[in-house]
């Protein structure tokens, strides 16, 4: 009598590519101790802005801001093209964007794109109406620059934030460098969060 080869049967189940990471709310700061974080314990108001930075050489003629304290900066260099101050409850969604959100899972590969072509950004204005400190955002390649921070530490914000990030100025009323560029051109799709 012969003995039937019994094989066992395993199951792998294929994680969907747009779950290969998990991302979402991984601390709890509390609104009161992220309003002691600098620069928000600095600020006597917030802004939301976009500006018209194509990328390529800056020429010697370029619109200086003078609202903006550091000119080596796109942001500084530019006027802006939209501009909207955010009240106490917005300042709340903001601060739990930048200090609240990361990676639960990291994924193993993160694309990457180099463009930096910097739109919209932040302000921090201290109570003479002067912006003190500022993030500079390039929302097509997913960086960004802190005016208080060195290059090193602007990569601690976590990529799938920049959506949520995103969604939070849309949310609040900017179109510039987040769902169109110029009339006629729209942003590209943000589908992919990673």
């Amino acid at each position: 009598m012969g003995q039937k080869n019994k094989t066992k049967k395993i199951s792998v189940e294929k994680a969907p590519t747009s779950t290969y990471y998990k991302f979402g709310k991984i601390k709890h700061m509390s609104f009161t101790k992220r309003l002691q974080e600098y620069p928000f314990n600095k600020a006597a108001q917030i802004k939301l802005v976009s500006f018209n930075y194509e990328g390529g050489q800056i020429e010697d003629t370029v619109y200086y801001n003078p609202m903006m304290p550091k000119l080596h900066y796109a942001i500084c260099r530019f006027p802006f093209a939209e501009i909207k101050t955010i009240n106490y409850i917005q300042v709340d969604r903001l601060s739990d964007i930048i200090y609240n959100y990361g990676y639960i899972i990291r994924p193993e590969i993160v694309n990457l794109t180099k463009c930096y072509i910097p739109r919209n950004g932040v302000l921090f204005l201290n109570e003479d109406g002067k912006v003190f400190e500022f993030i500079e955002i390039c929302f097509a390649c997913k960086k960004l620059a802190y005016s208080y921070h060195d290059k090193a530490n602007a990569e601690d914000f976590e990529r799938p934030a920049f959506k949520v990030l995103r969604d939070f100025f849309i949310k609040n009323g900017l179109e510039y460098g987040l769902t169109k560029l110029f009339e006629g051109q729209t942003m590209g799709n943000w589908d992919d969060e990673n």
